[in-house]
């Protein structure tokens, strides 16, 4: 196969890349080594299990393709009492002022997944190529570069003008093969570069209704006790009620303590904060990033304190002499975490290109 650009990743950075050179009538194919779209946005029966929110008072990018993809949306509920659980054996503290929103959080109805099916459904699907894991980068003298394929262990070659790495920095270092070689210090910053939620966890609890709202709560609360240390109303845009937390142990507790004692646990504590309603949620859903693959590297299991410094190194910007570019919201220089990061990196890549 040959082709003008190869992207690999089909999270929201690669489908964007791929959106923005369909409008143009470019050659490009997708490669995805997972067995769906979307990388770490994954909706489950409209739960967000990755990123839930948007926030269009600080990311112009992501809000502007949701309008222009016509996706409806709606606020983050934190009306009502705020609560904290502080300690054992005790009751949660209620703060009437509430959970205070600023900006105010945004979320897609439908959970984020609707965005990736929205680009998606404007992009050719023989162009994407799923269950797909390049192993191999080797650039030609004529400028063009080979890239090995493993689908199913059958190896496949694809010849491209243009690489474009949509995927994160970490799994990239670790997971292809360069020739030449990346440079040293390209290496050290990808190898050291966090994957932006490859440590974290999410449990959702699923009600009926939202029952929390009656009592004059939010939904919002933290806690000191756990195993949940940040808590939120994630009910359904149809009205459904759900309650989703961040697991607060790190990625090695929680693979000793396993799946089912850890959303035991979870549901004890949503009872202990939000009443016995809690205690029977109709259905629950956790999903332990550190243990995707395709998402975690060993290096990704402890989480980093605080926001990590994202961007590129001048050495990794000096590679698209070669033809080869990275995006993905690891490579954004300000917003890299965020969804707006993918499109920030995606857009970077777009204006650096030499079309045909």
């Amino acid at each position: 196969m040959k082709t003008d650009y190869l992207i690999i990743g089909a999270g929201l950075s690669g489908l964007y890349l791929a959106y923005q050179l369909e409008k143009m009538g470019e050659k490009y194919q997708v490669i995805e080594s997972r067995q769906r779209i979307g990388g770490r946005i994954l909706s489950l029966d409209s739960m967000d299990m990755g990123p839930s929110w948007f926030w269009p008072q600080m990311h112009p990018r992501i809000t502007q393709l949701i309008d222009d993809l016509e996706l409806p949306v709606f606020p983050q509920y934190s009306q009502g009492a705020y609560l904290l659980e502080n300690q054992h054996n005790s009751a949660p503290i209620r703060y009437e002022s509430g959970f205070e929103q600023s900006p105010v959080s945004m979320r897609i109805a439908g959970g984020m997944q609707s965005l990736i099916e929205a680009l998606f459904n404007l992009l050719p699907s023989d162009h994407i190529q799923l269950d797909s894991k390049v192993t191999h980068v080797n650039y030609k003298e004529n400028g063009y570069s080979d890239i090995t394929v493993d689908q199913n262990n059958r190896r496949q070659i694809i010849e491209t003008k243009h690489v474009i790495f949509a995927m994160p920095l970490r799994l990239l270092s670790e997971r292809i093969t360069f020739n030449p070689s990346l440079p040293t210090d390209v290496k050290k910053h990808f190898a050291s570069t966090p994957t932006w939620m490859a440590g974290q966890a999410k449990f959702f609890a699923e009600y009926d209704t939202p029952f929390w709202r009656k009592n004059g709560l939010s939904g919002s609360a933290s806690s000191h006790i756990g195993p949940l240390i940040e808590i939120h109303d994630a009910s359904t845009f149809e009205g459904s009620g759900a309650l989703f937390g961040f697991v607060g142990v790190d990625a090695s507790t929680r693979i000793k303590a396993g799946e089912a004692r850890i959303k035991q646990a979870a549901i004890e504590q949503l009872s202990r904060i939000f009443g016995e309603q809690a205690a029977f949620p109709t259905d629950v859903k956790l999903l332990d990033w550190s243990q995707e693959a395709n998402t975690a590297t060993q290096a990704d299991h402890q989480s980093p304190r605080n926001h990590p410094s994202y961007g590129l190194p001048t050495a990794a910007k000096e590679l698209r002499q070669l033809h080869w570019h990275f995006a993905g919201t690891e490579s954004a220089e300000e917003n890299g975490g965020y969804l707006e990061g993918a499109l920030e990196a995606a857009d970077t890549v777009m204006n650096t290109l030499d079309y045909h």
